[in-house]
């Protein structure tokens, strides 16, 4: 007996220790998935490589946005952009033009990076919260290529999604690593992408509930540590979502959208709720424009009423799988936490829903996915599992493929919207406005007539045909055009900046004035209305408020040399000659070709004494093409 323990202590002390198992933390997720899902999701988005602007608020965001042609943090961080407060992307946007100024490809390169970035990220993100590959590397493969995402890949105008985005799941990724560390620096950094997450779009407000949905998930106890933790985070959603809505509300000018009661909002909730769902599962027909059914005022027809059944079978469904698995209520949670904010409760467009809503609500639904993929292969049936993802991969990656071709451009996408729906006035109006840039006036007023006809309140189309009559110097059709759309549309401040032109150009001062003044009214950050009430004010020869107009205009907008040229003339009016040389001075330093600043740059130093430079000028301005008419002061020179 003595022998055999003996023998047993000898083999035990030879024996290797077992070594202990790995926590998830130190286990890394394979490289080589990794480069799987890169090289799948570049595949599927190869088209946008050869895509350029759509003008569907690619203009007001890069092509035609002062904002971002420098990089100016203070201007940056307090201004709204079309009614929205989102300075980490003007501050990337300023970045791109400043590295490449409006080369198409380089903006759509940087989109295609942000979402490679999600897309490895809702990989890492679920690989820490689950511990298992084979779902991280599924919802991120699905995430990578589903069509849903075009619209937020390939339509420039949505580089906030990416990037809200980005620093929502790095701040959800650094929030997993401080409940399984309790390093509190973890919890900083969450915090602080967290916030740069809102300042991208304020869409990321639903994080704080997404973080308390994983500690129920995660079974955490709901102690005061655990909810004071989230406050900071709830304490930013609020004070970022107070900013969002001050920026969609300023002084009225925000184009009205359609209020109807907020019962058959409900129903419009429960639709798009079940819709986003059927997009992610089977995305048949994705459609850049989603339109109401009905106009307000009008009933909501009867199939409508399903969906509030739907939705209540599908909240019984969630509440029943309780009694199995966490997993089904986390996914809805997550889903319904992200999508809730643009279901149309609260109304914030004039469409019922959109593709680019669903970017962060699917990682949801896509981790269901993995989860369904590891279950099958449990139970041994790994064929069928793979089957069924290759076949989904296969069938989204063809979709997203063919679905990134069509926003090449603007018409390329207008085109596919209408062969898909064409009682969508909105798809009319804006190929309208791309056959309008390509000088198709007689092909563009046809869509702006289609789009009236659809939808005859819409103000956008009145205005935008208006700017036809008005380019073709018919006067009577632009006022009216241009009327009608502020009948429809009182803050519409485009429409008042234009009937003022017109009411110039027709010399019709009183009213021009009265225009330029209710634009000013409504944006005072307008320095074409101030530029436009100037001119009124100068031929009614009221100089020194001209000359303020035309100060506030130069203010707001300092590189315009049309108003340096206004307000020399004005100062000229007045005798004011060296504040006139110094205006003219400014408008050719701005535009070194400007023959008339010449000529009256001349007048000015003749009438100073200085005739030596004021001929010297003239004969620049000859030089560069001016014609005066004989008078006194190139009499004096010739």
């Amino acid at each position: 007996m003595k022998e055999d323990k003996k023998e047993k202590k000898q083999k035990a002390g030879n024996s290797i220790p077992a070594r202990p198992a790995k926590k998830i933390s130190q286990i890394a997720f394979p490289w080589w998935l990794t480069a799987i899902l890169i090289l799948v999701t570049v595949l599927v988005y190869l088209p946008v490589f050869n895509a350029g602007f759509v003008h569907w608020d690619d203009k007001l965001y890069i092509q035609d946005n002062p904002l971002i042609r420098s990089i100016n943090l203070e201007e940056i961080f307090s201004t709204y952009q079309q009614g929205n407060y989102h300075p980490v992307t003007m501050l990337v946007y300023a970045i791109e033009y400043h590295s490449w100024k409006l080369n198409a490809t380089g903006f759509h390169a940087v989109n295609l990076l942000f979402h490679l970035l999600n897309t490895v990220l809702v990989c890492y993100v679920l690989f820490r919260l689950t511990g298992k590959k084979e779902i991280a590397f599924v919802a991120a493969l699905f995430f990578g290529v589903h069509p849903i995402h075009v619209e937020s890949v390939a339509w420039l105008a949505q580089l906030k999604d990416l990037l809200y985005t980005f620093f929502f799941l790095c701040a959800y990724y650094f929030y997993l690593e401080y409940y399984k560390s309790g390093k509190n620096k973890f919890y900083v950094f969450s915090l602080i992408l967290f916030l740069l997450s809102l300042l991208s779009k304020a869409m990321a407000a639903p994080l704080p509930v997404v973080l308390l949905l994983t500690d129920y998930f995660m079974n955490r106890k709901f102690t005061m540590k655990v909810i004071a933790e989230k406050l900071p985070f709830f304490i930013l959603a609020i004070v970022l979502g107070i900013v969002a809505i001050k920026a969609q509300l300023p002084s009225g000018e925000t184009l009205n959208i359609p209020e109807f009661p907020f019962w058959q909002r409900i129903v419009f909730a429960c639709h798009s709720f079940v819709f986003y769902l059927l997009h992610l599962v089977m995305p048949y027909q994705l459609n850049a424009i989603y339109p109401y059914p009905v106009k307000v005022g009008e009933p909501i027809p009867s199939s409508y009423y399903i969906y509030l059944i739907v939705v209540a079978g599908i909240i019984a469904g969630i509440i029943y799988s309780l009694r199995f698995t966490k997993k089904i209520f986390f996914a809805f949670g997550f889903f319904t936490a992200t999508v809730f904010l643009v279901l149309q409760l609260l109304p914030i467009g004039d469409a019922i829903m959109a593709d680019r809503y669903g970017y962060i609500p699917s990682i949801a639904i896509f981790y269901l996915a993995g989860e369904g993929y590891y279950f099958l292969k449990n139970k041994n049936r790994n064929n069928a599992a793979s089957f069924t993802i290759v076949a989904f991969t296969l069938f989204f990656s063809f979709q997203t493929f063919a679905l990134s071709k069509a926003w090449k451009n603007g018409m390329t996408l207008w085109n596919d919207v209408i062969q898909k729906d064409s009682t969508i006035p909105g798809a009319y109006n804006n190929r309208g406005l791309v056959l309008m840039e390509q000088k198709q006036n007689e092909e563009a007023l046809s869509d702006f007539n289609k789009a009236i006809e659809l939808k005859p309140d819409f103000a956008y189309a009145y205005y935008n045909r208006g700017l036809i009559a008005m380019d073709e110097n018919i006067n009577d059709a632009a006022l009216k055009d241009y009327s009608e759309a502020i009948r429809l549309y009182p803050g519409y401040v485009e429409a008042y900046l234009n009937r003022g032109i017109v009411y110039f150009n027709m010399h019709k001062l009183e009213e021009s004035y009265g225009d330029y003044s209710n634009a000013i009214r409504l944006r005072p950050s307008m320095s074409e209305a101030y530029a436009g009430r100037g001119a009124v004010l100068h031929l009614q020869q009221k100089y020194s408020e001209a000359a303020a107009d035309y100060d506030k205009a130069l203010v707001l907008q300092p590189g315009n040399y049309s108003v340096y040229f206004n307000l020399g003339l004005v100062y000229n009016a007045e005798k004011k000659y060296e504040d006139a040389i110094a205006s003219f001075s400014n408008a050719i330093a701005l535009e070194p070709g400007y023959a008339q600043a010449y000529y009256n740059r001349g007048i000015s130093r003749i009438s100073m004494g200085n005739t030596d430079a004021g001929c010297s000028d003239m004969k620049q301005a000859i030089t560069l093409g001016f014609r005066p008419e004989p008078d006194d002061y190139n009499r004096k020179c010739y």
